[in-house]
């Protein structure tokens, strides 16, 4: 599930503006948009999102180029994001999954806790957080820039820089620089508005197979992030790792990560949003 590790923590941070208010129910400080953004680095092109409800539902379409060792890669990708699914497809291959929202299974699991229960969840949610970026020796600040006139926290961990609107995990800048391959992703414009419900529809010419393995995980996942909130105990540790990685600094394990690793790891920076006041 390419959102997997990202929803799964995406309540860090994030204290709820109500009291036992999930912290998986977050929302943007725009009811409808349209993001425009340029994408440099190893890959280059330009994305644009859209957004409904306060960003429940949301759609990415992007386009890219990816250039290895002399040679071009052309992707086109649209994902589509509702309160229950998610849609990925490969726009030039023409084949596409869903898969269950991982925040639906998130939520059902904090409401069904007892009113003492939820509290543990949201007094533990920051300082999980905070332990986390600690032990991979980066740092997080609260409003630290502004970037198209919202406030933006900024997250830094293993050689990626991810801004965030304030309270959500709505990147608006990453800077990665991982073992000498970069890529820069800002936001050039924000167009308040309604956008047309077209936007939103699933591409006819593409069978979306239903990956109910992902809907089991995400099941699985969300069960373990919860009952670890109300316990206290770490969501993330080095218990499975063998004895060389727990010996290893942290950019030595990055350097040692898969690719699909380190996408991962640039992609959990994108639920550091906070919202404490």
């Amino acid at each position: 599930m390419r959102r997997a590790l990202v929803v799964l923590l995406i309540g860090l941070f994030v204290t709820p503006a109500l009291a036992l208010e999930s912290p998986w129910e977050q929302k943007l400080p725009f009811e409808s948009a349209t993001i425009n953004y340029d994408i440099t680095g190893l890959t280059s092109g330009s994305k644009t999102i859209f957004v409904k409800d306060f960003g429940r539902t949301s759609v990415e379409y992007r386009e890219t180029v990816m250039k290895i060792l002399g040679m071009k890669q052309e992707q086109k990708e649209f994902i589509l994001t509702t309160p229950d699914w998610e849609y990925t497809a490969d726009l030039v291959a023409n084949t596409g999954t869903k898969h269950a929202n991982l925040t639906k299974f998130l939520t059902q699991e904090f409401n069904n806790l007892s009113r003492e229960d939820q509290k543990k969840v949201i007094e533990n949610a920051e300082k999980q957080g905070i332990t986390m970026i600690k032990d991979m020796n980066g740092s997080f600040e609260k409003n630290a820039a502004e970037i198209l006139g919202y406030s933006c926290d900024k997250a830094t961990v293993m050689g990626t820089v991810v801004y965030t609107i304030h309270g959500s995990e709505l990147s608006l800048k990453i800077e990665s620089n991982t073992m000498g391959m970069k890529f820069n992703e800002i936001a050039t414009s924000i167009k308040k508005g309604r956008v047309d419900s077209s936007k939103f529809e699933l591409p006819a010419n593409i069978n979306f197979r239903h990956d109910k393995e992902a809907d089991q995980m995400g099941q699985t996942q969300a069960k373990t992030i919860i009952e670890h909130l109300v316990s206290g105990e770490p969501i993330i540790t080095t218990a499975g790792a063998t004895p060389k990685q727990q010996g290893l600094n942290n950019q030595e394990k990055q350097n040692q990560s898969n690719p699909e690793q380190q996408l991962q790891f640039q992609n959990i920076m994108k639920m550091f949003g906070g919202k404490s006041d």
